[in-house]
């Protein structure tokens, strides 16, 4: 580690960067100085890392916490029911279209007249 920089480090009560800014300031910031991990800037979870004795070091014993997003997949069956259920949704809809225009012709066949003949008189 050789990277000297001045930040500005928002800690927990652990010491653990919760958020920084390189440039301006934040509200409840730590003014930092110093030297930084390598991989400190391009990491994306900067809780991993921990202000100790005014030194900030990545902690080993960090284990990232999972998203609820990811936590909560649906497991396989659950995805086979969702595509069961779409699928018979589908049929679904395709049946009430195909139901929707047979009666749709079936009351054009009603509305056309019909024609009457009339009795021809009979000529003596």
């Amino acid at each position: 580690m050789d990277n000297q920089i001045s930040l500005q480090l928002v800690l927990d009560a652990t010491g653990h960067v919760t958020s920084y800014a390189t440039v301006g300031g934040l509200t409840g910031a730590t003014t930092y100085e110093g030297e930084i991990p390598d991989d400190f800037l391009a990491s994306t979870q900067p809780q991993a890392f921990q202000l100790i004795d005014n030194v900030l070091t990545k902690d080993p014993n960090y284990v990232a916490t999972i998203p609820d997003v990811v936590k909560y997949q649906p497991s396989d069956e659950q995805r086979f029911q969702a595509k069961l259920a779409l699928q018979m949704a589908t049929m679904q809809k395709k049946q009430d279209e195909f139901n929707a225009k047979m009666l749709l012709q079936l009351a054009d066949t009603k509305k056309t007249p019909v024609s009457t003949s009339t009795p021809i008189a009979e000529t003596k």
